[in-house]
């Protein structure tokens, strides 16, 4: 019961103190997603800055790029203004776009407060190892369908002509 009321107090206060980012479509996905959230519970896959919990399946239908990372990985964050000027690209191509760590929330929003990335970041509900990650940054793309087409190890150029097809590629 009590855990009932501290979630519902947690979800008042992050969407009613909740500012939005810039006006990019990434963005308005997020927001569009996070209207039919569920309250939530301990399936919750991410819980994005701006306190909004995802779930994989909610994003079905969309080609989902989901990029692992920590703050302290240097080709990590090294491969983070590619992945801002994919993002820019392809989700006008149906994607969205998450970066995901494993550690403290705190440490997130630290990061992301003292950058200026227009990204979706997130805290995995979890351990990156529990997904079998051996190595950060490693990328994970779905399909619309929500399956995992193609698992990353490593820092990718991903804004290249290369790997923009080869993500458009991605039913």
């Amino acid at each position: 019961m009590k855990i009932t009321q501290l979630s519902t107090l947690l979800i008042l206060v992050f969407f009613g103190c909740s500012s939005p980012k810039s006006n990019s479509e990434n963005t308005e996905v997020a927001d569009e997603i996070a209207e039919n959230n569920p309250p939530p519970n301990d399936n919750y896959f991410m819980q994005a800055t701006d306190g909004t919990y995802y779930y994989l399946e909610e994003l079905v239908d969309k080609r989902v790029f989901i990029n692992y990372w920590a703050t302290w990985c240097k080709p990590c964050i090294a491969e983070m203004p590619d992945i801002q000027a994919a993002a820019e690209i392809l989700t006008k191509e149906n994607y969205v776009f998450f970066l995901i760590s494993d550690q403290e929330m705190d440490k997130i929003k630290d990061f992301e407060n003292k950058r200026d990335f227009n990204l979706t970041f997130a805290k995995l509900n979890g351990k990156v190892q529990d997904l079998g990650i051996q190595s950060l940054p490693t990328t994970m793309i779905y399909n619309t369908s929500g399956k995992q087409v193609r698992k990353i190890a490593g820092a990718v150029k991903w804004d290249s002509e290369d790997m923009l097809n080869s993500l458009r590629e991605v039913e």
